[in-house]
C-alpha cells in the first residue's frame, strides 16, 4: 500500500487574513471577504511583509466599503474594455452614422449615407483606432494639413464629418470640446468654378444633343438639380397658354452599393412648381413631342439600355463635349447652371426669398398649387431672364 505525503505549508498567525509559506518559499496570502467566501491573492508573493501589505489594503477596503469581490471587478473590467471599444473613433462614428438623423428625425438618405461611410474609410481611416479623447486639435491639423496636399476638397468635407460626429461626443459628455477646429471645415479646392456667361450657355446648348438641350435650360433657367430634372414626368410639366410650369417633387440618384433612389428633393423646400420664361416655351413644347412618350409617367429624359433613368455617365458624356466646344471644362459644372439662374434671377429684379424659393430654398411649396400673390410677380421675373445670343433657333432672343 501506496503512501502518499501531504505538502507541507508554513502557517503564520495573523490578526487578520492569512499568510502561509509554499513549499517554493514564496507566500499566499488570503482572507474572508464580507460575503463568507475565502479569497486568494491573486499571485504569490516574495516576502511575508509583501502577503501582509496586500492583506493589509484589502481590510481597508472592506472597512472603508470600497471592498468589491474579484468576480465583480473582473466584470467591471470587461465592461470597461467594451466601453474603451464603442470610444474608438471607428466604432463611433459607424453607429454615429446608423443613428443619424436630420431635423425632422428622418434617417440619413442612402447616397448622404454612402457618402459619410466612404469619407470614414478613406479619409478619416487614420483615426479608426483612437479613443475620441486621444484626437486632439494638433493631430487634427496635422491630418488635415497632409490631407489637403491630395486633395483640398475631400479634406474640407472629411473635416465637417468630423466635427459633427465629435459634436456628438461632446453632448454625450465622453469629450469636453470638439477637437476639430471650425476653420479647417472649408472646401478647399484648386479649381475655381462659375456660373457660365450668357455666349457660354448659348455654346453649350448648340452643342448638346436635341435630347438633352431641354436639361440644360431647367437648370439654368429653372433653377433643378441634376437628380431632379432626371426623375421629371410628363405629368410634371404643364403648358397653359404658352406658359410653362414645371412642378418638382422628387430626385432620383444613383448610389454605390444601394442601385438607384428616387425620394424627394434635397429638402423639403425642394418641392416647388417652376414659371420658365415664355421664351422657351417652344423649345419645351418641341422636346415633350418628338423626345418623351405619350403617357403621364414618360419620362422627360428617356434612359438607354436597361437602366430606369438616365445615368451620369450618360450625361457626362455629352455635357463634357459642349463643355470643351465652349472651353469652359474644368471651370463651369452641371451644378453651375443653378449659380447662373440664381444671378440671372436676381438680376432680374428678384429678391432673396424670390430667388431662394426659384432654387428650392425656401418655404415648401404645394405640388399643384400656387400663391396667387406670388404668381404674376414669379412670371415677371422668369420672362426678364435674358437669353443667350448663340442658342439654337428654337430659343428666341429677347433684349438684355
Amino acid at each position: 500500500m501506496s503512501t502518499q505525503t501531504r505538502r507541507k505549508y508554513d502557517a503564520a498567525r495573523e490578526s487578520w487574513g492569512a499568510v502561509r509559506k509554499r513549499a517554493s518559499g514564496r507566500y499566499q496570502a488570503s482572507y474572508v471577504g464580507p460575503d463568507g467566501t475565502r479569497y486568494n491573492a491573486p499571485h504569490t508573493f516574495d516576502t511575508l511583509e509583501d502577503a501582509r501589505g496586500w492583506l493589509a489594503g484589502q481590510r481597508v477596503d472592506i472597512q472603508r466599503s470600497m471592498w468589491k469581490s474579484p468576480a465583480a471587478l473582473a466584470a467591471e473590467a470587461e465592461a470597461e474594455a467594451k466601453r474603451a471599444d464603442s470610444e474608438r473613433f471607428g466604432a463611433y462614428a459607424s453607429t454615429w452614422v446608423e443613428q443619424r438623423a436630420n431635423g425632422k428625425g428622418q434617417p440619413l438618405r442612402p447616397k448622404t449615407r454612402t457618402g459619410y461611410e466612404r469619407q470614414l474609410e478613406r479619409g478619416l481611416a487614420l483615426f479608426a483606432n483612437d479613443r475620441l479623447t486621444h484626437i486632439t486639435p494638433a493631430r487634427v491639423r496635422a491630418w488635415h494639413s497632409e490631407r489637403a496636399k491630395s486633395a483640398k476638397t475631400a479634406a474640407g468635407a472629411e473635416a465637417r464629418l468630423l466635427r459633427a460626429i465629435l459634436n456628438t461626443a461632446v453632448v454625450d459628455g465622453i469629450i469636453e470640446r470638439n477637437p476639430v477646429p471650425a476653420n479647417l471645415t472649408r472646401s478647399l479646392t484648386g479649381k475655381s468654378h462659375r456660373p457660365p456667361t450668357i455666349d457660354e450657355l448659348g455654346v453649350l446648348l448648340d452643342t448638346m444633343p436635341d435630347n438633352l438641350r431641354l436639361a440644360v435650360l431647367l437648370a439654368a433657367y429653372g433653377g433643378l438639380r441634376l437628380g431632379e430634372w432626371r426623375a421629371l414626368r410628363r405629368s410634371d410639366v404643364t403648358v397653359v397658354d404658352g406658359r410653362v410650369a414645371v412642378r418638382v417633387e422628387r430626385a432620383a440618384q444613383y448610389v454605390n452599393g444601394h442601385g438607384w433612389h428616387v425620394g424627394p428633393p434635397k429638402s423639403d423646400e425642394g418641392v416647388r412648381l417652376v414659371t420658365l420664361p415664355s421664351a422657351l416655351s417652344e423649345e419645351v413644347e418641341a422636346h415633350l413631342s418628338e423626345h418623351v412618350g405619350p403617357f403621364a409617367e414618360s419620362l422627360i429624359f428617356a434612359p438607354t439600355g436597361s437602366t430606369p433613368f438616365l445615368t451620369d455617365s450618360s450625361w457626362n458624356r455629352a455635357w463634357d463635349v459642349a463643355r470643351d466646344a465652349a472651353s469652359i471644362r474644368g471651370q463651369v459644372r452641371e451644378h453651375d447652371l443653378r449659380a447662373f439662374a440664381a444671378t440671372m434671377h436676381a438680376q432680374s429684379g428678384a429678391t432673396l426669398r424670390e430667388t431662394m424659393k426659384l432654387l428650392g430654398h425656401s418655404t415648401t411649396i404645394a405640388a399643384m398649387a400656387y400663391q396667387h400673390a406670388a404668381a404674376d410677380r414669379m412670371v415677371e421675373l422668369a420672362d426678364r431672364m435674358p437669353m443667350p445670343s448663340a442658342a439654337s433657333k428654337r430659343v428666341a432672343r429677347i433684349g438684355v
